[in-house]
């Protein structure tokens, strides 16, 4: 076992459960169980415990103090096959990443927010240290991400250049659970208790700003 959360997707024409377990990634048969694929995956410790995104017939995964990949899955009458199309040396730690318009946006365990183009494998900025754990959630070009000692900031998905919205003290409490949105609400588990907070568009000035 690991820390990482197990997804169920289709890969490769077949819809499987992806798992990444302390020394492996893998697709387990939803039925029987059994294992479709595997791929070593190096890890310090064992401690695997960023999620997997599976995008199409590739999945996108990190591993504690070693560094990201994009792996293709395929598929031959016979057999399924793994293969690496990138390694970039970005080191994922607890948060998963949010994919938005073919770039990752995760945070690393130096700290740091960073931005991986999928395609080349690239990581096209990375920012000051943010903070120690993070959790992110996005809805079309933003992104919420919630820290343990209760920060929370807007940053705009931008793949030039890290672009900090603004942020806000949301609780003086821990706050190790992951945000979650629903509609123009945002709920925030504090250590002791849960917060809801209304998302407001700001109104025009007088000046019409």
């Amino acid at each position: 076992g690991a820390f990482s959360s197990p997804v169920i997707a289709e890969v490769a024409g077949k819809r499987q459960l992806i798992v990444q377990s302390r020394e492996k990634l893998a697709g387990l048969d939803l039925i029987t169980g059994a294992v479709l694929w595997s791929h070593g995956v190096p890890s310090f410790r064992g401690m695997n415990i960023m999620t997997p995104v599976v995008l199409g017939d590739t999945v996108f995964t990190s591993s504690y103090q070693n560094k990201s990949w994009l792996y293709q899955i395929s598929k031959t009458p016979e057999n399924y096959g793994v293969s690496e199309l990138w390694s970039n040396t970005a080191q994922g730690y607890m948060s998963n990443p949010v994919v938005i318009d073919g770039y990752a946006y995760m945070h690393l365990a130096n700290q740091r927010f960073a931005c991986i183009d999928l395609k080349t494998g690239e990581r096209t900025w990375t920012s000051k240290p943010y903070g120690k754990y993070w959790s992110i959630v996005a809805q079309r070009d933003r992104l919420l991400a919630l820290d343990e000692q209760g920060k929370l900031l807007l940053i705009k998905a931008n793949p030039r250049e890290f672009q900090l919205i603004d942020e806000l003290q949301v609780s003086e409490d821990e706050t190790w659970a992951h945000v979650a949105v629903c509609n123009d609400e945002i709920y925030i588990r504090e250590l002791n208790a849960i917060a809801v907070y209304k998302w407001q568009t700001p109104k025009p000035n007088a000046a019409g700003n």
